[in-house]
């Protein structure tokens, strides 16, 4: 991926995320940043008088809040949060091995959306996006399921698969950015970073 040769430009940036796949996007697009986990205990349910588009954007606002109370330099926290959306309900991570099955199952040749939501913060200011993807899952034969089950890849993944792990991947992208199947939207992201940088 060639690097963007604006990004330095950019203040001191904090991924308020411990997962490595939204670290490696930063990276490969050429951003400096630092990881600093939020440490909250993650909500599993999603409060029926909010949309399901803007729960995303909620747990992203959560985890961002988090770390930039503690931070004693200035910075733009990036707190970012995926969730897959099939028939309307969300599909939360699996709990262990036979839930991973069964959402892949319940997955399998069928089309979804991943959304992830945004959520920047810098100072008093913030600044809330989300972005949407839909994709369709190839249909799973027993022994991919299997054999998927025993790499653990689908530990910590929203759907429990992730769309970066295979050279034939099993889930086709419909429309959307990819990199928000994969956890974290960079084209919606340099957007909302732009704008920060216009308001100084």
């Amino acid at each position: 991926m060639k690097r963007n040769k604006t990004i330095r430009h950019f203040p001191p940036l904090v991924l308020a995320s411990g997962s490595p796949r939204r670290a490696e996007l930063l990276r490969q697009a050429g951003f400096k940043f630092r990881v600093i986990k939020s440490h909250i205990p993650e909500l599993s349910r999603r409060p029926r008088s909010v949309p399901i588009k803007i729960w995303p954007i909620c747990l992203a606002l959560r985890k961002a809040s988090a770390v930039a109370g503690k931070l004693k330099r200035p910075a733009i926290v990036i707190g970012a949060d995926t969730i897959v959306v099939l028939d309307g309900k969300i599909i939360n991570k699996a709990r262990d091995r036979a839930h991973g099955r069964q959402i892949l199952q319940s997955l399998s040749g069928k089309k979804h959306a991943v959304i992830t939501g945004i959520a920047l913060i810098k100072a008093d200011t913030c600044r809330l996006a989300v972005a949407t993807s839909v994709c369709r899952m190839k249909k799973l034969s027993p022994r991919w399921l299997q054999k998927y089950l025993d790499s653990g890849l689908w530990k910590g993944k929203a759907g429990a698969y992730g769309i970066q792990n295979h050279d034939d991947p099993v889930v086709q992208l419909i429309s959307g950015e990819w990199s928000n199947v994969v956890g974290l939207p960079m084209g919606l992201l340099k957007q909302e970073l732009e704008s920060f940088l216009q308001e100084r």
